[in-house]
């Protein structure tokens, strides 16, 4: 049994793993015959809970939809019909979540609940989502990025906006995989001294602040963004609106990268806000395929939580 808490607490050679097999997981989907009936019921008569706090259309319908394909059972855990903290512990919570499925998938708002169900569960525990982290997503990043242009090691990723828990992620991913990250944004949302702490130590610098979005840009393998206001947020104020939309993505602003650089965002967008209204159609944006990766790497992820591979 494994968790799949955050990326830095994973080996590489396991995430490794993780993209190794999702690259056979969708191979199977479009074409291995073979391979295909062999994934197909490699989770039958397992059932995977999916308890979200927070909203959700990507990570929901991705897990339902690998769940399913797999063989396997979801049952989807409504907060508002569940003793959660409402009359019972956590711990209470998680040991009988344990009693009836054999993996569970949390969308919170809190980190430290997403640890707490862990270290009471004897079920794998996947981090769907919280304030802090994103995993699943920035793993499917790696994993599209990786299945259009090769290995992510050494590579020059470029995020553009605020440091949020997408971001947190990919530093975490950056030093398992061995990439550089370079952050471009307000001072206001550059990351946090909290983000950075784990970086503290290492041998070669992870993570480069560049104020000016088109010198930052230059060079880059990959360009990122997420929105500016995250679901749980208020709206930002005038005055920060105007600081952001110098950082903005825009196909302009990506001819300064390398001919062959791809733009990742992990939807919903705000077209005006932190991207501009026809990115979604150059196609070095790769959004769509990025999206659709969710459910081939959330196989994956199930599949090694369980100890199939």
């Amino acid at each position: 049994m494994n968790n799949f808490l955050n990326l830095n607490e994973i080996t590489p050679k396991n995430l490794a793993a993780i993209l190794e097999d999702a690259c056979k997981v969708k191979k199977a989907t479009f074409g291995d015959s073979a391979l295909k009936q062999s994934y197909s019921t490699c989770l039958k008569n397992t059932l995977t809970g999916l308890l979200f706090e927070k909203l959700s259309t990507r990570t929901r319908l991705s897990f339902e939809a690998a769940v399913l394909k797999l063989g396997g059972q979801a049952l989807n855990l409504r907060k508002d019909e569940i003793h959660l903290e409402q009359g019972e512990t956590l711990e209470d919570t998680s040991a009988m979540f344990s009693l009836f499925l054999d993996a569970l998938v949390l969308r919170l708002y809190e980190e430290e609940k997403l640890y707490e169900f862990s270290r009471h569960s004897k079920i794998p525990i996947i981090n769907g989502l919280t304030n802090e982290s994103h995993p699943c997503q920035v793993l499917t990043d790696i994993f599209t990025f990786q299945e259009l242009r090769g290995s992510i090691a050494g590579k020059k990723v470029v995020w553009l906006g605020v440091a949020n828990n997408v971001f947190q992620s990919f530093l975490h991913a950056a030093v398992s995989l061995n990439f550089n990250i370079v952050f471009s944004g307000p001072k206001k949302f550059q990351p946090s001294k909290k983000m950075c702490e784990f970086l503290q130590g290492r041998e070669f610098n992870i993570l480069t602040i560049e104020q000016n979005p088109i010198v930052a840009v230059q060079k880059a393998d990959l360009i990122v963004t997420d929105k500016w206001v995250s679901m749980h947020d208020n709206q930002l104020g005038k005055s920060d609106l105007n600081d952001l939309e110098n950082f903005r993505v825009s196909k302009q602003l990506l001819d300064f990268a390398k001919q062959e650089v791809l733009f990742m965002h992990c939807l919903p967008a705000d077209k005006g806000q932190e991207v501009s209204q026809n990115i979604f159609e150059d196609k070095r944006c790769v959004a769509l395929q990025e999206a659709q990766n969710r459910m081939h790497l959330q196989k994956s992820i199930l599949r090694w939580c369980l100890g199939l591979y």
